[in-house]
């Protein structure tokens, strides 16, 4: 059964590494988590994007980190600056 697992491997790989060749001579790029964002998101969203808890948001805000804008008493946060924030904190 091992054989067969990594025969479908192998055959999944060529077939991946076939698709980004024809993906670059098109020109596609490939979609981003920031290719899916909305403009604006609410603090517990923005929790949820970053993984980490809405005090943690607060204070992302707070040393500002987030660029914000309030709707009513709601405070919103810009998807450029939740896109900007994990770009910024990329592991390499």
């Amino acid at each position: 059964m091992v054989s067969g697992v990594s025969s479908i491997e192998e055959k999944l790989n060529e077939i991946f590494s076939r698709l980004d060749e024809i993906e670059k001579r098109v020109g596609i790029q490939p979609k981003t988590l920031s290719d899916y964002m909305d403009e604006a998101y609410s603090v517990k969203d923005a929790s949820k994007i970053l993984g980490c808890t809405m005090v943690k948001v607060r204070q992302y805000i707070k040393y500002n980190f987030l660029d914000t804008f309030r709707v009513g008493q709601k405070v919103m946060i810009t998807s450029e600056s939740l896109k900007r924030l994990i770009e910024n904190n990329k592991t390499k």
